[in-house]
């Protein structure tokens, strides 16, 4: 199985750094298992080229989200859509890069997002204590879900 594992942020914006910090993590997990075919992506952004690095069985996205989610990160499914809200780069999220693919690669693949809630997003190189709790926590969370991936087939795994 192909996975690909993206961190968007910006690490030198305190909590905006989440993202690449959380997918650092769940790659160094995915890539201990050896029959996983495992690539990592740490962007401030995410760009239309990334769109090539989409021909995998299942993309997962992470990154830091001004909301405050109820368990301080949240973990869902994404799907392809183009629409964009406003024309700049920010707001070119999974779902229209997932979209971007379809049309250009290959089928849109599995894709999950993962968004942990930052408190500060001002200038610093470490994201807050509250946010690297979120991390940890939004990680355990990804284990557990893959667990339940592993044990079902992958392609019949009850979607988010």
């Amino acid at each position: 199985m192909k996975i690909w594992v993206a961190g968007f942020g910006n690490e030198y914006r305190e909590d905006d750094g989440a993202g690449v910090l959380l997918a650092s993590r769940i790659y160094a997990f995915l890539a201990e298992d050896s029959s996983l075919e495992v690539s990592l992506c740490l962007e401030h952004q995410l760009l239309p080229e990334l769109a090539e690095e989409l021909n995998v069985d299942l993309a997962i996205f992470c990154d830091a989200d001004a909301i405050l989610h109820e368990k301080g990160f949240f973990l869902r499914e994404v799907f392809p859509n183009s629409r964009i809200e406003g024309f700049n780069m920010h707001s070119m999220g999974p779902e229209w890069l997932l979209d971007l693919a379809g049309k250009t690669v290959k089928a849109p693949c599995r894709s999950l997002l993962i968004t942990v809630s930052g408190e500060r997003f001002d200038f610093s190189a470490a994201p807050t204590p509250l946010c690297l709790e979120r991390i940890q926590r939004a990680e355990v969370a990804f284990k557990e879900f893959w667990q339940v991936l592993k044990q079902g087939s992958f392609s019949s795994t009850p979607r988010l």
